[in-house]
């Protein structure tokens, strides 16, 4: 009889057994290489991983919630111990404020501009731009006879006030406080609910504390930076804040260096605990001095496909290195194949080869038709799993099948640890009755699991932050619950044109305070034109001419001279200029012209803030729908709207990875029974995992999602392994493999469930339920129901 035909796999053996040291060397310069290439990763700890970039309603509304007033910003509330001293509560903004200007953090503002008489004279000029029939109204009756006495014996007593001299400048140009209508339209500009000022410094409506804020360049996804940014903050409050007063410190930063921290003592723990765990296994299992080569193929895996990634993207996402301890525990079961395959030998190491690469490659292929799928991912985080996933996958088989067959040596008398499990054959009625009332039970449970599409849910948010922003809220108000509503336009008029017309839709339900807007202080260029207009037909018909003959008449019984108030009267007959956003920061408005105009590529966009309440928000959606060019993003509707993107890709990816699993299957197995065998474990896996999550209140979120496509490409390998065994006569290395290849996932996946980051921890416990269950179906389930197939 001639020699059985050899596959690739099998003829790789034969070329190789006389050039083995060749096949080490580019081994050892292939793993050398990827470590030197690993050393050059740089980790991406933020929030972008998780999010969609696909251009989907999702992924714009996160952008634009990037753009909110105090997302921007770092905040520094100082409260006083002793409320009341407002001299000592100023003194010490100030000293904490020149503190942080000191460590350079960027721009600090501890109130307004000052308010001088650019201010004032702003004021003067735009009134004209700004009344409309109903303010001219007001005019009209506050330019009486009776109305004008009033006012001037009012400034006339103000003058003999000690503050007096300052008031006289505004007397002269506003005598009848004309300017009021201007002020009451700043109402609508105040972005701190519980906030007034006090020596033009921010302060709060009980008195307690003092606002700082600081705009800094430092982008809040750069961990290196925004670990220095922060010691400098922290720096300058532990020196500069003094006795009596304490400081609470919040920005997006804060967030970056949590979520960093966390990842990295999780990627150290999970690492360690897996390599030992690993190594333990296998002291364990395999009792001889080549498991230290079994060992090195899946610690070799992760440095070749963290080279892979260093080389395909310039920043590494954190939870994709964190996922290497999956990685060890999975691709391991190759190397097991083939380890207990020739450790059993009795047959030429080429032929044993041959004959473990059909089931290896099958059940490998199946996996990275799972890990391919994700690559169709909107998160980018999912799609880097998958590169990285795959690389290591593939990198495992050659490993597996080319350089590892050359380093197993055959027991003596082909014996194996715990005599192979042939003794692991329970009873079979018993198996299959616990089976389906397990399944049963996870079925049930599994109706009951509920998705989770918050951020909240895969971010770690540390309890002193957590803290931190209930103090800030309590003190100053909800700074950052606001719904943003954006008008956009392709120059700055039609972006205010627009934003007016939102503000006329707005004002008459929500009051100053709730409503955040600059339409009242800066219509569109058309508006103000049709002002102007309005304003100079009032004063040219004898109204500007009456109201100077009643300021010199009333004026003069209170010793004013007839010259007084020709600054005011000048304002009234001068052709009345525009006003610009150029003015208004010249006023010393230029925070909130900065906070509520942002200018982009090609077009601009005006900020209005409202409240973000779930019935609010659901009208103004109705409402404002019907204007073009109005975008309404609020956090609440962000949640909504990015669960159900996932829940879309969660649903096409689990349709396209069964479809392609079952295609594969059915292409390799061909008969019905074979393929409903060897899908046992998935079946089993994916209802369990989902089953105990709903039986135990755990909910679903993102990284789940990768996590189940990882146990179905885990356990239809366990399915495929079983099967051929029990096909091919019922060779015991497969259990076995089955079951150290298990217990290594296991041991990474349950160092993985001990992370403290949600998003590697909601891997770890998803996994371990379904893998956990997977492999008992393949270990006692599949024997059960191929003995009750066979009778």
């Amino acid at each position: 009889m001639g020699e059985p035909s050899l596959n690739l796999f099998g003829r790789l053996y034969r070329y190789f057994a006389g050039r083995r040291r060749v096949l080490y060397g580019a081994t050892l310069m292939l793993v050398a290489l990827s470590l030197f290439a690993s050393s050059r990763l740089r980790l991406q700890d933020d929030i972008v991983a998780m999010l969609p970039d696909d251009g989907s309603s999702a992924a714009t509304d996160f952008r634009l919630l990037q753009l909110a007033p105090f997302t921007r910003k770092l905040v520094v509330s100082l409260k006083t111990q002793a409320p009341g001293d407002s001299a000592a509560l100023v003194a010490a903004a100030d000293s904490l404020a020149q503190g942080l200007r000191e460590a350079k953090v960027g721009k600090v503002s501890t109130g307004p501009a000052a308010l001088g008489a650019e201010f004032f004279g702003f004021l003067g000029t735009a009134l004209p731009n700004l009344c409309g029939e109903a303010d001219l109204k007001r005019l009209e009756a506050a330019s009486a006879p009776g109305k004008v006495r009033e006012r001037l014996r009012e400034g006339y007593e103000q003058l003999f006030a000690p503050e007096g001299w300052a008031l006289k400048g505004k007397l002269q140009a506003d005598p009848l406080s004309f300017s009021d209508l201007v002020l009451e339209r700043l109402r609508f500009l105040n972005l701190v609910p519980n906030m007034r000022l006090v020596q033009n410094h921010f302060v709060s409506a009980d008195g307690s504390s003092a606002l700082i804020t600081v705009d800094t360049t430092v982008p809040m996804t750069d961990s290196a930076a925004s670990r220095q940014l922060m010691d400098r903050v922290d720096a300058a409050v532990k020196t500069r804040v003094p006795a009596g007063f304490s400081a609470t410190v919040l920005s997006g930063h804060r967030y970056t260096l949590a979520n960093a921290d966390a990842v990295k003592r999780d990627l150290y723990l999970v690492l360690t605990l897996s390599i030992v765990a690993v190594f333990a296994i296998y002291l364990v299992f395999l009792r001889s001095m080549s498991a230290l080569f079994v060992f090195l193929v899946p610690s070799s895996v992760l440095a070749i496909a963290s080279g892979a990634m260093a080389l395909w993207a310039p920043k590494v996402f954190a939870v994709t290195l964190g996922f290497g301890g999956v990685l060890l525990g999975m691709v391991d079961e190759y190397a097991t194949m083939i380890y207990f395959a020739c450790r059993k030998g009795g047959k030429d190491p080429a032929l044993i080869t041959a004959e473990v690469a059909r089931p290896v490659l099958s059940g490998a292929l199946a996996t990275l038709l799972s890990f391919g799928v994700m690559l169709l991912s909107v998160l980018p985080g999912q799609r880097q799993l998958a590169v990285y996933s795959m690389t290591g996958i593939a990198a495992a088989l050659l490993f597996s099948l080319v350089v590892l067959p050359h380093l197993v040596r055959p027991a003596p008398g082909g014996s194996l640890p715990f005599g192979g499990m042939k003794t692991l054959h329970p009873p079979r009625r018993m198996v299959l009755a616990l089976w389906c009332a397990v399944l049963a039970v996870c079925a049930f449970g599994a109706t009951t699991v509920r998705f989770n599409g918050s951020l909240q849910a895969v971010n770690l948010v540390p309890v002193e932050l957590k803290r931190a922003e209930a103090e800030l809220n309590r003190t100053w108000g909800d700074l950052q619950g606001k719904a943003l509503i954006f008008a956009e336009g392709k120059d700055l008029e039609s972006a205010l044109e627009l934003n007016r017309r939102v503000f006329d839709r707005l004002a008459p339900t929500l009051p100053p305070g709730e409503l955040v807007s600059l339409a009242p202080l800066l219509p569109s260029q058309a508006q103000q034109r049709e002002n102007r207009a309005r304003w100079v037909s009032f004063w040219q018909e004898g109204r500007a001419a009456r109201l100077e003959g009643d300021l010199a008449r009333e004026g003069a019984a209170f010793g004013f001279t007839g010259a007084a108030f020709a600054p005011f009267l000048a304002t009234l007959k001068a052709s009345p200029a525009p006003l610009n956003v150029d003015g208004l920061r010249a006023a010393g408005l230029s925070e909130l012209v900065d906070a509520l105009v942002l200018p982009g590529n090609g077009s601009v966009r005006v900020l209005t803030l409202v409240p973000d309440r779930p019935e609010l928000i659901q009208r103004l959606s109705r409402e404002l729908g019907t204007l073009p060019g109005v975008h309404l993003v609020s956090e609440s509707r962000f949640g909504a709207a990015m669960g159900g993107s996932i829940i879309h890709d969660f649903t096409r990816y689990l349709a396209i990875t069964g479809v392609l699993v079952f295609l594969l299957v059915a292409a390799v197995f061909r008969a019905p029974s074979r393929i409903a065998l060897v899908l046992v474990p998935v079946v089993t896996g994916v209802v369990c995992m989902l089953g105990i999550m709903g039986l135990l209140g755990l909910q679903f979120n993102i990284f789940n999602i990768a996590a189940t496509i990882l146990i179905i490409g885990l356990c239809v390998d366990y399915g495929i392994f079983m099967v051929s065994r029990l096909e091919d006569g019922g060779d015991e290395t497969s259990s076995l493999a089955v079951l150290v290849s298990g217990l290594t996932t296991l041991a990474g996946l349950g160092a993985l469930a001990l992370a403290r980051h949600p998003s590697m921890q909601s891997i770890g416990v998803s996994v371990l339920l379904g893998v956990g269950t997977g492999i008992p179906a393949a270990l006692f389930v599949i024997p059960a129901l191929h003995r009750k197939d066979k009778a």
